[in-house]
């Protein structure tokens, strides 16, 4: 089972946070909002639309800063996603399914082809 980072709000395999170090890992409880994943700020967009749309709370964090994020535009910066535990599994194979299902092309493409 996952542990939890309280430093990094992250589920963790392992007895060690790969991002941060920390050995002060805990058993996840309900409530606690766990790192989906951080992608670029389009993507956390799209992300957090289709996670209100099934329900599921979702915070986010710039993984730049803020500061930094004004001055090169929000075009480029990343952001971390957050969800509950009680919902994380649901989130991550929502995640999965958007950005990791095959393309699978149309029978007749937009030229009619």
């Amino acid at each position: 089972m996952a542990l939890y980072c309280e430093s990094c709000m992250k589920l963790v395999e392992g007895e060690i946070c790969p991002r941060c170090r920390s050995r002060k890992l805990r058993e996840p409880e309900a409530g606690d909002f766990c790192l989906v994943e951080e992608v670029p700020y389009m993507q956390a967009e799209m992300l957090k639309e289709l996670y209100a749309d099934n329900g599921i709370p979702c915070t986010t964090r710039s993984a730049l800063g803020a500061a930094i994020t004004v001055k090169l535009g929000v075009n480029v910066g990343r952001v971390r996603l957050y969800v509950p535990f009680e919902r994380f599994d649901e989130a991550k194979d929502l995640y999965d399914a958007f950005f990791n299902a095959p393309f699978v092309p149309e029978e007749d493409g937009p030229c009619g082809n």
